[in-house]
């Protein structure tokens, strides 16, 4: 959950996990995402939302397309959905900054980098039999 984008190389991660299931196994993968209009791939020139560690955005047919590639199938997006500010925010035991400091004040639907704000996709993906 949320670490794919944080690998420098999503390519082996993706293998990594698929060599973790059994033949049949299933893997629920929730990762971010761009909307197709921005792209196949953002790759962050430094930051994206202030973190430093964010290295391949993938847009969802082309994650499809690396998991299909690493030999999942039954390829499929369950879920997809804007991270809003009420379920990324402060609270009494995560009081420093929080996804509504990281995006722009005036266009909520953009970084304050620019690049386009936190989109959720939930994959589900099967290791054949």
């Amino acid at each position: 959950m949320g670490v794919l984008y944080h690998r420098r190389s999503p390519i082996d991660h993706i293998d990594e996990l698929k060599r973790q299931l059994r033949p049949g196994g299933e893997l629920v993968l929730e990762t971010l995402v761009i909307p197709e209009s921005n792209g196949q791939i953002l790759l962050p020139d430094d930051r994206y939302a202030q973190m430093r560690n964010v290295w391949f955005l993938p847009n969802v047919k082309e994650l499809s397309h690396w998991l299909t590639r690493c030999g999942f199938e039954n390829v499929r997006c369950v879920d997809l959905d804007q991270t809003s500010t009420d379920e990324q925010r402060s609270t009494d035991w995560m009081q420093w900054n929080s996804l509504k400091d990281f995006l722009d004040p005036h266009d909520p639907t953009k970084t304050v980098e620019g690049y386009p704000a936190p989109l959720r996709a939930v994959m589900i993906a099967n290791k054949p039999n």
